[in-house]
């Protein structure tokens, strides 16, 4: 962190809507310096609100503001305004009066640089502006400066001259001014932007570039990192250098005050509002100017306005980054629910449900006011959260996973289960992925956790007091640390007369599998890492790790199919076996089973096919003959039944 700004850095003259009062005679300068500003024109000032602070309203006729300050003897000058025109029409914010170097104007279209240049300024009808301009003249040291040169607020001053757009004098200006602020030099890069940084956040200007910077030099708001989140910018803080203390803020540029951020309740103005702000705290959000429609999320469990809001914390308390939050929802989509205020403390992408914190409606106003109160930001303390608003339901479940089964502790499974909407009490049951109900419960508070959780896939239902139901899916599985990866692949082509080698162990560190278990569609069967393939078919590998989880992978083995004709288990403990006969195309099998003195035991056929899986039993212990007659011959196969 750099040096806080001191002293040194203020401006000569500063003047302040907010300190000024209705039976002041004249605009005080809060620096000090004594340049206060003689009201002209309509007597005592009305004012109005710019982001709950007030702002002068000039009239537009003979409202006027004569500030007695020299410029003729500055070679270098910056001014900053807050103001917001009426209109289109172009007039006069300020110019130089009695000055014989520094004859100097500003309307809401343009401003008058040295040698009589002259720069656009961009402002618009009704719309919030903060302006910076800076000068830098040639020094004339054989002009004297003149006495009784003097700065115009709300007027041209000598700019009598000035010709607007339809080629007569510029009238003065009508419209709101809430600050002031001139120096005698030209500031440098990173003052100019702490200064409009309070302004920004002060009257809810967003800064059309760069970073919001504090006066401890702390970057507030990153714009290049949050570039998708530049629209709208607004936000809460307290700075005593520049005495700000913004207790609740809207952009101002949003006409329809969508989104407020305050403090405690929300008042009429921000002096109003009697809560407190830490100093050095800060809270900046802003949108990704996105329609205001709704998307499904990935999970299909949430339908989440596509708006979504970014929401930066500096140096803020556990105290000042709990707000309430006033949404006016009438663009929204309807939905007879209302909506929730999710917020996505991890930022993950596509707002995951369970990954969300929800708050839902406190209170509403209007047609379309809602107030979330108790919205504590960033739980994480990671500096930033996302946060939107879903569509409300009538009850929606969310997990979270505590525990996760091991190797070594194969039940150590655990979740927690959290009722979001709907009315107590609520009913759970636990199915696992053969559909039995392995736990269930009663819940009179929102929450409750379900343990001995083995690893697999579960069904979860949630039901509350009035029938409605939420259902999840569950997956538990072991730590990443103690998983296998195997990595066949998902298909191969089998070179023509030739054969493949599937290993199963490449992927695996030596010691971590501590056994093996192929199976082919085809009746293979083999207990050793690595296997030789002829034959086309979907192999299926189950690898136990040396701490007793097991882990399967498949690979479907393309290519030309040979006749193949195999007979499993061999040996049959129980006996019951079963024929299995693959053919290069359709034919018709027969099969007959002999015992060693030649009797026939069984027959079994099959007709126009290509694969045949012949199931059989043999109760008699012994060997056992076994024929298969395709349309490419005679093969024989031994059969042993224990």
């Amino acid at each position: 962190m750099g040096q806080s700004m001191d002293s040194t850095d203020l401006p000569v003259l500063w003047l302040k809507a907010d300190r000024y009062a209705p039976a002041d005679t004249a605009w005080k300068d809060v620096t000090g310096h004594g340049y206060n500003g003689a009201f002209f024109g309509a007597g005592n000032r009305k004012t109005v609100l710019l982001n709950y602070n007030p702002a002068m309203w000039f009239n537009g006729a003979d409202d006027s503001v004569r500030i007695a300050y020299n410029l003729d003897s500055l070679g270098e000058m910056s001014y900053i305004a807050v103001f917001v025109p009426a209109d289109t029409s172009e007039t006069t914010i300020w110019g130089s009066g009695g000055a014989i170097l520094r004859n100097t104007w500003m309307t809401t279209r343009r401003v008058s640089g040295p040698d009589s240049t002259t720069d656009t300024v961009l402002t618009g009808a009704k719309v919030p502006t903060l302006s910076t301009v800076l000068q830098t003249w040639q020094r004339n040291d054989s002009v004297q400066p003149s006495p009784s040169a003097y700065l115009l607020f709300g007027a041209a001053g000598q700019g009598a001259s000035l010709v607007g757009a339809a080629g007569s004098p510029a009238p003065p200006f009508k419209g709101a001014l809430a600050e002031l602020l001139i120096f005698d030099r030209s500031l440098d890069v990173l003052t100019q932007v702490q200064y409009e940084t309070y302004l920004a956040i002060k009257y809810g200007i967003p800064l059309t570039s760069g970073n919001y910077v504090s006066a401890n030099q702390v970057v507030l708001w990153d714009a290049n990192k949050n570039k998708e989140y530049k629209s709208r910018i607004a936000g809460l803080g307290r700075e005593p250098y520049f005495a700000l203390n913004q207790k609740q803020a809207a952009s101002a540029v949003d006409a329809d005050s969508l989104l407020v951020l305050s403090r405690g309740n929300l008042r009429t103005t921000n002096a109003a509002n009697t809560d407190s702000l830490v100093n050095g705290g800060y809270l900046l959000w802003g949108d990704n100017n996105k329609a205001l429609t709704v998307s499904a999320t990935p999970d299909s469990q949430l339908q989440v306005l596509n708006r979504s809001w970014l929401m930066a914390v500096s140096g803020a308390d556990s105290v000042t980054s709990v707000t309430t939050v006033r949404v006016n929802k009438k663009n929204f989509p309807t939905n007879a629910d209302g909506y929730w205020l999710v917020q996505n403390p991890g930022g993950y992408s596509g707002f995951p449900v369970d990954s969300l914190n929800y708050h839902l409606p406190d209170s509403t106003a209007g047609d379309s006011l809602v107030f979330y109160r108790g919205v504590h930001w960033d739980p994480d303390h990671s500096g930033k959260d996302l946060f939107g608003f879903a569509q409300g339901r009538d009850l929606l479940l969310k997990l979270h996973v505590l525990d996760s089964p091991t190797c070594g502790s194969p039940l150590a499974g655990k979740t927690m289960l959290q009722a979001i909407g709907g009315t107590a009490p609520y009913y759970y049951r636990v199915m696992n992925s053969n559909g039995f109900v392995i736990a269930s419960g009663l819940m009179n508070d929102s929450t409750d956790s379900v343990g001995s959780l083995a690893m697999g896939t579960y069904l979860i239902l949630l039901n509350d007091a009035k029938g409605h139901q939420s259902t999840r899916s569950l997956t538990m599985s072991v730590p990443q640390a103690q998983t296998l990866t195997i990595g066949l692949g998902s298909t191969v082509e089998l070179p023509k007369g030739g054969q493949l080698v599937l290993d199963a162990s490449q992927n695996i560190p030596a010691g971590s599998g501590a056994a093996y278990q192929w199976t082919g569609d085809n009746g293979f069967n083999a207990t050793t890492p690595s296997i030789n393939v002829n034959e086309p078919g979907v192999y299926t590998v189950a690898v136990t790790s040396a701490a007793g989880c097991i882990f399967r992978d498949s690979v479907d083995i393309m290519g030309q199919a040979k006749q193949h004709v195999s007979v499993y288990p061999a040996p049959s403990l129980d006996g019951n076996f079963t024929i299995s006969v693959s053919l290069p195309e359709a034919g018709d099998v027969s099969v007959a089973i002999y015992d060693l003195n030649g009797g026939k035991q069984q027959e079994m056929a099959g007709h126009h096919n290509t694969e045949y899986r012949f199931p059989g039993h043999l109760s008699t212990p012994g060997v056992y003959m076994i024929s298969v007659k395709t349309p490419h011959g005679v093969e024989s196969h031994k059969m042993l039944i224990l």
